[in-house]
């Protein structure tokens, strides 16, 4: 049996990202959601509350007086890229710690972390590898700032006794953005792509309607200590394999160039997912006619997938 949502309040941080915007939208579809973020954009907010989202605008390194207090779940998507290290600590993790504090019936938490905590290194990483920072180039925050944040979460589940899951995100894409995403506006404009030396460059995808799909077993596998679970598809995909498909897809051939800053690849060992009854529904090839045609449906030329 996996989680319901069903009678539960659920509160979403970083609401207006990608990842926790699509699925602040598809839970407020059944059920009573609060998304808290700064919400600088109005149309942001707007676009949320027209789907039925109780925003609330709250900053997870400032003011949280306007969050409400009776949540019973906590999805933390909030995620700072800055390369200041005060204000990426701040929100990426002594601000889940003051969120919490705020939220005294509080019975569930999903910590949202990233594939980029572990050491450099293609090879699948398992749950209990050693954990490093293999963004440096790019986000020189980001990989110490997220481990961090696991440290928070694990110690509020012991300090607290909230059941929670901190579940390593791979590589997410869709209609809403991703790194793929990316190399496709690159492929348009006839602009190289562009990939890390270390051939392939392997990924775990995870489409959008899989994010939603797998939160139920994320949450009914929350435990004290805190569990930890890798969350992406089983099968990596290389990203010059997906830039060949995305250049099908467009009718267009890619240009790829090397370079040490991009994003470094990565893989993780998702057993502990799958044991836990995870199947993805969206096979990456469909993921990716799905994302042409939604954001630029002009160009797509071969709809068969």
């Amino acid at each position: 049996m996996t989680f319901e949502f069903d009678g539960k309040r659920i509160l979403i941080t970083g609401a207006t990202g990608r990842v926790a915007g699509v699925i602040a939208r598809e839970l407020a579809l059944a059920h009573d959601v609060v998304a808290v973020a700064r919400f600088r954009a109005p149309s942001a907010r707007a676009r949320l509350a027209a789907l039925g989202v109780d925003c609330v605008t709250g900053d997870l390194a400032g003011d949280l007086s306007a969050v409400p207090r009776d949540v019973d779940i906590l999805l933390n998507f909030a995620v700072s890229f800055s390369g200041d290290w005060g204000e990426a600590l701040a929100v990426n993790a002594e601000g889940l710690g003051h969120l919490v504090d705020h939220l005294p019936r509080l019975e569930r938490m999903l910590h949202c972390s990233s594939m980029g905590v572990y050491a450099s290194g293609v090879e699948p990483h398992l749950e209990s590898d050693g954990l490093g920072d293999s963004n440096t180039a790019l986000m020189p925050t980001y990989s110490i700032s997220k481990i961090a944040g696991e440290s928070m979460a694990r110690y509020l589940a012991h300090s607290r006794g909230i059941p929670t899951t901190i579940a390593r995100l791979a590589t997410p894409y869709g209609g809403h953005g991703g790194l793929p995403w990316y190399h496709l506006q690159a492929i348009l404009t006839d602009q190289p792509v562009t990939l890390h030396p270390t051939a392939p460059n392997l990924f775990n995808l995870i489409h959008e309607d899989d994010l939603v799909a797998g939160l139920p077993i994320l949450l009914d596998a929350a435990d004290i200590p805190a569990a930890v679970v890798n969350w992406g598809d089983p099968c990596p995909v290389a990203a010059e394999d997906w830039c060949r498909e995305l250049g099908r897809l467009v009718g267009r051939e890619p240009r790829v160039e090397r370079c040490p800053s991009a994003p470094p690849p990565g893989v993780v060992d998702v057993s502990r997912l799958r044991a836990l009854g995870y199947r993805p529904r969206v096979e990456w090839r469909e993921g990716f006619r799905r994302m042409v045609a939604e954001r630029h449906p002009d160009e797509l030329v071969d709809g068969s997938g």
